[in-house]
């Protein structure tokens, strides 16, 4: 059953006809594999929202809905059952550059296109085509939507979605940008149940940005010259078009959104379910103990795993990196309120071949970190195969060249992120140091943030100063940034001793700015 609209989004309107949609991410890859991925939903629209020049396609949402989308107007959106889809990549002068074979997505309406052919570097448009369904149930449902509704536009659409398609060079060897969104980007409280519940009603235009941050990433584009923006969220895949238009009225520009499909984790729970009801000899054969022991396990490790992010953003950033040019380097940003910081260090090992087979399940399968388990068996192979597919392709190397961890009031601090790491990994890896400085770094928000950027060269000072300036007048932890308070933030702020001096010339630099706001 489709959607109802919030009445205060659509004034004297009442639900009339079915729209149907595929809600993209964007994507990003490489001249001799990229990959496109959606899912296909019913929208139930009005007739003023009939007009096709109103919708935008890669979004998803109509004229105006992006300032009143919510993800609770989209957590009961309709899936298509078992569409059947065609992709076409466009190049931006229009020439057609791609067209896939038949794609049949799943019975939730989730599909993905894994793109073989070789497609020129630059900035393309995919655009997801409807062909047919391959469900009689779907097909009864859309049958007697139609008998029932004069003119209806459900049966007549073909363009169901559209969305950008990145493609860098097999030789680019500059910057990719990765980033959490969750207390790195986005103000959320993830910490309490009201805050959580909150966020699914909060429009793009209530969400807020941690002081700095939007233009971090405007600044980041232009120092890194136009180095891709990737956002990976542990937020449900119903969150996306509002994300989309939160990122959106932030002006920032990126190439993909990675949410979590919650929905597969409660499948895999039933499916495992079904398995041991109707396999119950396989299951005990070797004893009712271990069996049992298995058991907890498991529904412990999946339960966790719909809250937790290790599993799910270390699949996503080893999936990512098979579609990444192997001399790409990468810059992952996270925050110490979860586990970014244990993520992206085992990240690091896995690529550069030190963590890796029989090793690297079992130490997945048995990791419990921050008192949590968090990785099935099933969820330990997966991470085991995209290693070993990365390994394959680009060679055991580490691609990150900068990563950092925005501390908050709800994580530990530097230090002790270290002191957590080192005693989760394997013994024989503890002290094991990258080819840079360090796995991570910890500093407190797009200030420290900027200022390490600055002292790798990443970024000028007028850069830093602009993003500086963005800050004064914003709300931080109950206060209101002003010239003098983010004079005291800039003297202690933490920072890695390399960047001690670019923080004592911004200090010079701004006291000059503001003598008498000291």
């Amino acid at each position: 059953m489709a959607a109802e609209k919030d009445p205060n989004s659509i004034p004297n309107s009442q639900i009339t006809d079915i729209k149907r949609i595929a809600v993209c991410g964007g994507s990003l890859g490489r001249e001799r594999r990229s990959y496109i991925r959606g899912q296909v939903v019913d929208i139930g629209i009005t007739d003023p929202m009939k007009a096709d020049g109103l919708w935008d396609l890669v979004t998803g949402l109509f004229s105006g809905e992006e300032k009143n989308i919510t993800p609770f107007l989209d957590f009961s959106l309709a899936p298509v059952r078992k569409p059947v889809l065609r992709i076409e990549v466009f190049r931006e002068s229009g020439e057609k550059v791609f067209t896939s074979g038949k794609i049949k997505a799943d019975e939730d309406g989730f599909f993905s296109c894994d793109i073989l052919d070789k497609l020129p570097p630059g900035k393309h448009r995919f655009v997801v085509n409807l062909e047919g369904l391959d469900s009689f149930r779907q097909y009864s449902k859309d049958l007697a939507h139609l008998n029932n509704t004069e003119n209806s536009i459900l049966g007549r659409e073909t363009i169901v979605g559209k969305g950008n398609l990145r493609i860098l060079a097999e030789d680019y060897k500059g910057y990719i940008v990765t980033s959490d969104i969750d207390q790195t980007y986005l103000a959320t409280d993830i910490h309490s149940s009201k805050g959580k519940f909150a966020a699914l009603f909060e429009t793009p235009e209530q969400k807020r940005a941690l002081p700095g941050m939007p233009e971090l990433y405007r600044q980041l584009r232009i120092g890194l010259e136009n180095a891709p923006l990737a956002f990976i969220s542990a937020s449900p895949h119903f969150f996306r078009r509002t994300m989309l238009a939160t990122i959106a009225n932030h002006k920032i520009q990126i190439e993909s959104l990675h949410l979590k499909y919650l929905e597969g984790t409660i499948k895999g729970v039933l499916d495992k379910v079904i398995g041991t009801i109707f396999n119950p000899i396989e299951f005990f054969q070797n004893g009712f103990s271990p069996a049992w022991s298995r058991t907890k396990k498991f529904f412990g490790a999946s339960v966790q795993s719909l809250f937790d992010q290790m599993s799910y953003k270390l699949s996503i950033l080893l999936h990512d990196r098979v579609y990444q040019p192997s001399y790409s380097k990468e810059i992952l940003l996270g925050d110490n309120t979860e586990s970014d910081y244990m993520i992206f260090t085992l990240y690091q090992l896995i690529c550069s071949g030190k963590l890796e087979g029989d090793r690297l399940e079992d130490y997945l399968y048995q990791l419990n970190f921050l008192g949590r388990d968090a990785i099935t068996r099933d969820a330990a192979k997966r991470i085991r195969k995209l290693g070993e597919e990365n390994v394959r392709i680009h060679g055991k190397m580490n691609p990150v060249s900068l990563s950092m961890i925005n501390i908050t009031e709800k994580g530990p601090k530097h230090k002790e992120m270290h002191e957590l790491v080192q005693k989760a990994l394997p013994e024989e890896l503890r002290g094991e140091k990258p080819a840079q400085r360090e796995w991570f770094y910890g500093t407190e928000g797009a200030l420290g943030m900027s200022i390490i950027f600055l002292a790798d060269k990443h970024l000028e000072t007028h850069q830093v100063l602009d993003v500086m300036s963005e800050m004064i007048g914003k709300e931080n932890a109950g206060k209101i940034w002003d010239e003098a308070h983010l004079l005291q933030h800039l003297k202690t702020v933490s920072l890695p001793e390399f960047a001690e001096v670019e923080r004592m010339k911004l200090i010079e630099l701004w006291e000059s700015a503001f003598p008498n706001k000291q």
